[in-house]
């Protein structure tokens, strides 16, 4: 009813409580006020009909202005002075079923809806009716006809039950609040950090680094990236990462691995930490290739000629949050530069592997031997190509083989 397109969500849920509270005391107004004209009071009906209608023009306004600025300064007043003066015109704490509890309606919607500082003005005003109810109590009391017990019995029952009531939904809606804002804050955490490592960090943990005996890290690049953006909208660029960076993070969480980062073009993930696991390398290679045939399909999905390089490479590595404001999880080591390597010195549309990786899956896995190549730092390497499952490959009728293939550039002549 008063929401604009531009409303942030808290300012949405604001003014949605708004609407909610002033509606239910527009409408409890009224039957109250029926209620006390029944039972012989009509002069207190009047008063709970006068805070329906002040509501009422409260919620005009607002919905004519689609602002709540001091809108709730007025509703919340009413709700403090009016149950006062019900009660001293029913004759006092017990003779008006102590009504003014209603009050405390006041303090409890300020707290969904203003300030937590104006929220203690409001207390202090329902405390303030409270006192003066107590010192005019004994005045009042003997000019004015009291309830017939039962009556006043039935409204001390829905006096005290409507508050408790009010005071529970409120509370209740606090916690779904906050149960909501910790889901967020969860969802957002864990888009930064691995989830053993957030559950370390909240807990207090610092420093966070640790020394891992073995793992497997994949590096993956879009080949001709530079070209390709320069010719493209950036729009067009983000939209198209965006799509196959969305599949990586499926195959991702598919395969029980890790990612570390993204920068620009570049794709980064490990096996093996922050949770150990004997099969890290088996299954980034599974992954790696499922990785390879999800870009098959979305460039014929959608007339792309998107190739990556690919590089995996095995062994200790070293994890750790850095930073303190803008923080996140990497891995450094000898085995973090070579696979980044290995992706750099690799060829489009091909996973170059180590032979630390092939040593261990060659019985499970179909490699071509690249042979040596040149890798920056570390001089003549010999490297292979993961071309697919053992298993898949006998089935097809091709062969895995060990043996050099020309695949682009000759690679350095075996020494």
């Amino acid at each position: 009813m008063g929401c604009l397109p531009t409303d942030s969500d808290q300012e949405k849920v604001t003014k949605e409580v708004f609407v909610v509270m002033t509606l239910g005391a527009s409408l409890a107004g009224v039957l109250w006020a029926i209620m006390y004209t029944a039972l012989g009071k009509p002069f207190s009906g009047l008063i709970p009909l006068a805070e329906s209608v002040v509501v009422a023009v409260i919620l005009a306004r607002f919905v004519r202005t689609k602002k709540l600025g001091l809108l709730p300064v007025p509703f919340l007043a009413s709700g403090v002075l009016l149950p006062l003066l019900l009660q001293l015109s029913l004759g006092g704490y017990i003779h008006g079923s102590a009504v003014v509890m209603w009050a405390f309606m006041a303090p409890l919607f300020s707290l969904l809806i203003r300030s937590a500082r104006e929220t203690r003005i409001w207390l202090a005003a329902f405390v303030a009716d409270l006192v003066v109810a107590a010192l005019l109590d004994g005045s009042v009391a003997q000019n004015v006809r009291p309830l017939s017990n039962i009556a006043s019995l039935v409204l001390f029952a829905l006096n005290i039950a409507g508050i408790g009531q009010l005071t529970f939904l409120a509370i209740s809606y606090f916690r779904a609040q906050r149960d909501a804002a910790e889901r967020r804050s969860e969802r957002l955490l864990l888009n930064v950090l691995p989830e053993a490592i957030a559950a370390r960090l909240k807990r207090g943990e610092e420093p966070i680094a640790d020394h891992y005996d073995d793992v497997s890290v994949l590096f993956a690049d879009l080949a001709g990236f530079t070209v390709r953006s320069a010719q493209e909208t950036p729009a067009e660029t983000v939209a198209v990462l965006n799509e196959v960076f969305s599949v990586f993070d499926g195959l991702v969480s598919r395969y029980g691995l890790e990612k570390i980062r993204t920068i620009g073009d570049s794709y980064m993930v490990a096996a093996g930490a922050p949770v150990a696991r004997p099969d890290h390398a088996h299954a980034i290679c599974a992954m790696a290739l499922d990785l390879k045939r999800e870009v098959v399909r979305l460039n014929a999905e959608h007339d792309w000629d998107l190739s990556f390089r690919i590089g995996i490479n095995s062994g200790p590595a070293v994890a750790g949050i850095v930073g303190r404001e803008k923080f996140h999880y990497d891995l450094w080591g000898d085995t973090v530069n070579i696979a980044s390597r290995m992706e750099s010195h690799g060829l489009p549309d091909q996973i170059q592997v180590t032979e630390a990786v092939y040593g261990r899956l060659k019985d499970d896995f179909a490699f071509e031997r690249r042979g040596l190549i040149e890798v920056k730092g570390k001089g003549a390497t010999l490297t292979y190509f993961l071309v697919g499952r053992a298993g898949e490959l006998r089935d097809g009728g091709a062969k895995a083989t060990t043996q050099a293939v020309p695949v682009g550039p000759r690679p350095i002549a075996d020494l």
